[in-house]
């Protein structure tokens, strides 16, 4: 296993698919579609890296970010923020107290395993 990534966004499909894709590129991908209840799952979960929606219901992925940087177990867990407004995304993702790496909507799958191997310290094969 390359390393234990969770997706987050409320879009079922935009986890389910890059969820497959990265499943058969060797690592471990888990979902998660509720921005509430994010936090919760990467304490339980534990990934090597997130990949974070930012325009979602309720709380949004800078304030998820926000949550993570705030908790000394799990500030240190590399995010990639990944949405359809970017410029937005990188305004958030400082705000949430990390410079994080933001991908523009739609993503292709190179791209994605690129910058998650970058997140995990990696040169990408």
């Amino acid at each position: 296993m390359k390393g234990r990534i969770l997706l987050v966004d409320d879009n079922v499909n935009l986890t389910t698919l890059p969820g497959k894709a990265l499943s058969k590129c060797g690592y471990e991908a888990h979902a998660e579609n509720d921005s509430t209840l994010a936090v919760n799952r990467v304490r339980e979960l534990r990934p090597d890296l997130i990949v974070l929606d930012v325009m979602m219901p309720v709380m949004d992925g800078g304030d998820v970010l926000a949550e993570l940087r705030r908790d000394f177990q799990l500030r240190d867990i590399p995010v990639i923020m990944l949405t359809a407004l970017a410029q937005e995304a990188g305004s958030l993702a400082r705000i949430g107290g990390g410079n994080c790496p933001v991908i523009g909507k739609p993503v292709e799958l190179g791209v994605l395993v690129n910058e998650i191997e970058r997140g995990l310290g990696r040169a990408a094969a």
